[in-house]
């Protein structure tokens, strides 16, 4: 068995869920950071374990072919993009190869059993993302923001981020600047003091959303300075967000509108959307467009029928289908995405959409006792894929097709074998790059129910 500190040469042949390299010595598996299948390298070890162990490259004895050289100076040390040393052609074929394994060997399903389309490029490798959640901190004794390195709360500093729009990095540079000018205080996660904890932006074609997360119910001073810095970026909306928690989660409760809207406007097709704070809105607009148009295909609508979304957020998916549909029904447990979607579906001039804020189980069972019926059920769950219950609830609603749109390729595959178990036959799968430079990728699916 290999020790801490052994070096040894080793061809890389696979790349794992998380973007490393993995490579075989004698029969032993190692998990190597920032290789390409195809590099030959002395590998030098970490943190070996019985049947496998975590290593770093010493150097190259040879290069692999889809290896590049990153344009970002941050990588491979901030921890947002894990394959951007590999060519995005390759990137799309190490994708696909995600979701195939995660079908063919978690769930019954063989090659053949049903369609597998080829991944959906996104338009743009770069300067793609329309949100960015920046943590601020002191490093080196400065105030700095960045992106945490890979599993730690370690700021990895930047100048700027590549897949993050360009307005974002403007928007987040005079942001950082205002902070420093005005003296606001920074938080310390250990000693739980200081004020400004993230810069939160989204930036849209219509307009751009400014969000300062606070460990304090106190307003942010002098943000009418800021609002004119940032009028040319077409900043609409400066928000404060008061997060006074001890944990890892970005975003509290409670939010102050410090300028401007509570809200951001975003277009999808032809339609507009506003977009709160906590609402989910998909990051990569210009693929969402393509994510979109696959599952209004797969749900494969008429006049006739009537769609439930189970996780509706902000209407994005409900309102696209609601031109072909019948009538529409979006749920979610966010409120304020609710709120948000019946603003979008009459701003839309859509009449055939209704919305309720809630656990999804009940509202649906108190729909179905009403006497409402689904041909089509929607799901894009959060990457811990759908509950136990929910799968339950959808053979009660029992619909002919299913159309589920993943951002977790694992779970999704779980969840599958499970409705296979229920009548739901898989049909049609097709993977969607939203997110180039990072192993991430979305997937939708059509399920349809037996002899349907």
């Amino acid at each position: 068995m290999l020790k801490k500190n052994d070096i040894v040469k080793v061809e890389i042949t696979d790349i794992g869920f998380g973007g490393e390299g993995i490579a075989k010595k004698d029969g032993y598996t190692l998990f190597i950071k920032n290789a390409a299948i195809g590099d030959v390298v002395m590998a030098k070890i970490l943190k070996p374990n019985k049947n496998y162990a975590y290593a770093k490259i010493e150097s190259f004895v040879k290069k692999s072919e889809i290896r590049q050289d990153a344009i970002c100076p941050s990588f491979p040390k901030c921890g947002g993009c894990e394959i951007m040393h590999i060519k995005y052609k390759n990137q799309l074929e190490i994708k696909e190869s995600i979701v195939k394994n995660n079908i063919y060997k978690i769930t019954s399903y063989k090659e053949g059993d049903f369609e597998f389309y080829p991944i959906i490029p996104s338009p743009d490798e770069c300067y793609y993302r329309n949100k960015a959640q920046i943590p601020v901190g002191i490093v080196n004794g400065n105030v700095q923001m960045g992106f945490f390195a890979s599993k730690s709360h370690r700021i990895v500093p930047f100048d700027k981020c590549f897949i993050s729009r360009k307005n974002i990095n403007e928007i987040a540079k005079i942001c950082l600047e205002f902070i420093k000018v005005n003296n606001l205080s920074i938080y310390n996660e250990e000693t739980h003091k200081g004020v400004i904890r993230n810069i939160y932006i989204r930036d849209f074609n219509d307009s751009s959303f400014v969000c300062f997360v606070t460990n304090s119910k106190k307003k942010i001073p002098n943000v009418e300075f800021l609002a004119k810095e940032l009028e040319k970026y077409n900043v609409t909306s400066i928000v404060q967000n008061i997060n006074t928690n001890k944990s890892n989660v970005i975003l509290g409760e409670k939010n102050i509108t410090l300028w401007g809207e509570d809200y951001v406007l975003a277009s999808l097709f032809d339609l507009k959307f506003k977009i709160s704070t906590h609402s989910f809105f998909q990051v990569n607009t210009k693929q969402t467009e393509n994510l979109y148009a696959k599952a209004l295909e797969y749900a494969d609508l008429n006049e006739n029928d009537t769609v439930f979304d189970l996780y509706c957020g902000v209407g994005t998916i409900t309102l696209t289908m609601a031109k072909k549909a019948g009538k529409v029904i979006g749920v979610e447990i966010v409120e304020d995405a609710i709120v948000n979607a019946k603003e979008n579906a009459k701003m839309n001039g859509i009449e055939n959409a209704s919305f309720y804020a809630g656990d999804a189980f009940e509202v649906v069972n108190s729909l179905l006792k009403e006497g409402c019926k689904a041909d089509v059920v929607v799901v894009d769950p959060p990457r811990k894929g759908c509950s136990e219950e929910l799968l339950n609830l959808i053979e009660t609603i029992s619909p002919k097709r299913v159309v589920y749109v993943s951002c977790n390729s694992a779970t999704l595959a779980r969840d599958v074998e499970i409705l296979k178990e229920k009548g739901y036959i898989l049909k049609k799968l097709t993977p969607v790059d939203m997110f180039p430079n990072t192993t991430h990728v979305e997937t939708v699916v059509l399920l349809q129910r037996q002899n349907t």
